[in-house]
């Protein structure tokens, strides 16, 4: 009974079943958020992890952003855990790596074969930059001078991948 009504009805509704869903490079990364069936982007609709795991859109995170016993939550529509919000808000928030690099990848090599994607803007293009990579000097500004002498191995910045001048 469970079977017949219960799982196989939100298989098949689900909006991230179907070749239309998935990126064709990576067959289980899902490029849909559930709630609002909107594709994830670099700007406004960034794929951000829950602490259950589940991911969602920034922007249906922002909307279930909720208060509770004075603290600040947002409750997984799938699972209803509870995620404690940061205190920068939900853009604080982890983003769900692989579906945010195949989010990534498709935009900078979009199929022919796959879903087609105008350079053009559409209704659901941002206005802000798109986050691709993270921001220059981030990691030298922040991270305080090594005490110890590197050599020729460590020279690379495993944050932002510039090389450094270490005095040896």
């Amino acid at each position: 009974m469970s079977q017949a009504g219960g799982s196989p009805r939100a298989e098949d509704a689900g909006p991230c079943v179907g070749t239309h869903s998935r990126t064709p490079s990576r067959g289980s990364q899902r490029v849909e958020c559930i709630i609002c069936y909107s594709s994830y982007d670099l700007c406004a609709r960034l794929p951000r992890r829950l602490y259950c795991g589940h991911t969602f859109c920034q922007a249906c995170l922002k909307r279930l952003d909720a208060v509770t016993n004075e603290q600040r939550w947002i409750p997984c529509p799938q699972c209803r855990q509870n995620t404690p919000t940061p205190r920068g808000g939900v853009t604080m928030l982890d983003l769900d790596l692989a579906t945010f690099l195949a989010v990534k990848a498709d935009k900078e090599h979009p199929r022919a074969a796959g879903r087609s994607q105008p350079d053009s803007p559409t209704k659901g293009s941002c206005k802000e930059k798109a986050v691709t990579q993270q921001p220059a000097g981030l990691c030298q500004d922040a991270v305080p001078p090594a005490l110890f002498p590197r050599r020729g191995c460590c020279r690379l910045c495993l944050c932002c991948g510039v090389t450094a001048a270490f005095d040896s």
